[in-house]
């Protein structure tokens, strides 16, 4: 973010020029992720506590030191000599900065005021920016009359730095009355509060692109099924958090499955925030309490089942994987069968899982709550119907208390939240077994 933002505006003054700037960039996201790895080559920590670091990292609010000094993997000492040679982010750009184009360290405290002041940033901010701590920048680019357009600014750009990529910058939150869009991913929360999420491209889809393969590992030559799978995902998951958040001030919020649309106009009173992932727009799109028309006739986007069963069950426990993500089945899958489970099925929505759970009669049911067609409430319902005696553990996003309610009388045994823990996952369904 630091990085970015600084460098911009150090091209823009001529200072540097546009290659210095792409290299100085390179060079800091390179260095940025090898703590975890010096670590390990150090001898420090083993490669199973980095795993594990890595999946906390994927539920916490925290930096991978803060987690294994916690655990007792790394001491105060060892991480800040880790820290020290590998430098923060901030540190790191400048030190390029100075090492690579000619820029003088003595002039830098003055680069840094007239940019500070150009951008309106008070010095609590632009330490916030240098620290990468979303919190303490977030209000002085996303504020609005209404504080949870800021709350959920703040948790869309935290999971980009978990689960994609920080290699971003954000610039300033504008109000809109109708935003036009050449692709749209979004998800809307009703109840105590409407809330309205999307990601959208108005003119290249590259930042959508981009994105689902920093989410994903795969690579894409267009926006497929599987590109608006993983950004519905990443939106789900940040409906979560928010409507977790609201939980614990006692409100009640659902949370609808993920819509796609492609050229269209969203309508109604909301907000913009630009993002430009690896230089690439994407624009957050939110609103709060507003009268918002999103679009008509939403794309009827379903990655493939796969219908690849494991081969033979040889005693081990069978599982039927139900979830309307084509990205969060594949995970499960890939767990489970390196796990002693034998994947016997899998189905996209509720009707499917009811059918195929009489076609099957699997050992156990991973069942998603939030689907199309006939939600996860509804399919366990006449799955119970069915078979009394079903093992269901429900897939749940953070926040979704009243349905764990709902699941728990009809007779769901187990409830795995996303995004998914393995450990947590593999010990509630062996607990099944």
């Amino acid at each position: 973010m630091f990085g970015e933002l600084f460098g911009r505006y150090l091209v823009d003054e001529n200072v540097i020029d546009e290659s210095a700037l792409t290299k100085l960039l390179k060079e800091q996201s390179e260095t940025r992720v090898k703590l975890g790895m010096m670590a390990v080559a150090e001898g420090l920590i083993t490669d199973a506590q980095a795993t594990e670091i890595n999946q906390r990292q994927q539920k916490e609010d925290k930096r991978f030191g803060d987690i294994a000094i916690e655990m007792g993997a790394l001491t105060e000492t060892q991480l800040n000599d880790l820290l020290a040679r590998q430098g923060s982010p901030y540190m790191r750009f400048i030190q390029i900065l100075v090492d690579e184009t000619g820029v003088e360290a003595a002039d830098i405290d003055g680069h840094l005021e007239n940019f500070r002041k150009k951008e309106g940033f008070d010095q609590a901010e632009l330490d916030a920016i240098k620290e990468e701590n979303v919190g303490g920048y977030i209000s002085a680019f996303a504020t609005s009359s209404q504080p949870l357009i800021s709350n959920i600014a703040g948790q869309v750009l935290r999971n980009m730095i978990r689960f994609v990529s920080s290699d971003f910058y954000i610039e300033r939150l504008r109000r809109v009355n109708e935003a036009p869009y050449k692709t749209l991913a979004f998800q809307h929360c009703h109840g105590d509060h409407s809330i309205y999420i999307g990601l959208l491209s108005e003119v290249s889809d590259d930042a959508f692109i981009r994105m689902a393969e920093l989410i994903t590992g795969e690579s894409y030559s267009s926006v497929t099924a599987e590109v608006y799978d993983a950004l519905g995902e990443f939106i789900n998951g940040v409906s979560g958090l928010v409507t977790t958040e609201l939980a614990s001030e006692r409100m009640v919020i659902e949370i609808s499955p993920q819509e796609f649309y492609e050229k269209q106009t969203i309508r109604g009173r909301g907000y913009i925030l630009p993002i430009y992932l690896e230089g690439k727009l994407i624009e957050l799109y939110l609103a709060v309490d507003s009268d918002v028309s999103v679009g008509t006739n939403p794309m009827d986007i379903r990655v493939k089942v796969n219908t690849e069963k494991s081969a033979g069950s040889d005693g081990k426990p069978t599982v039927l994987i139900v979830d309307d993500s084509g990205w969060s089945r594949t995970i499960l899958r890939n767990l489970l069968e390196k796990n002693g489970f034998a994947i016997i099925g899998e189905a996209g929505d509720g009707e499917e899982a009811i059918d195929a759970y009489k076609e099957l009669h699997p050992d156990i049911v991973t069942l998603d709550i939030t689907m199309p067609k006939k939600d996860g409430i509804e399919a366990l319902g006449e799955i119970m119907a069915y078979d009394s005696d079903a093992k269901v553990a429900m897939i749940t996003s953070a926040g979704q208390r009243s349905k764990v309610l709902e699941s728990l009388k009809l007779g769901a045994e187990k409830f795995i939240t996303k995004p998914f823990d393995p450990t947590l996952v593999l010990t509630e369904l062996k607990s099944l077994t």
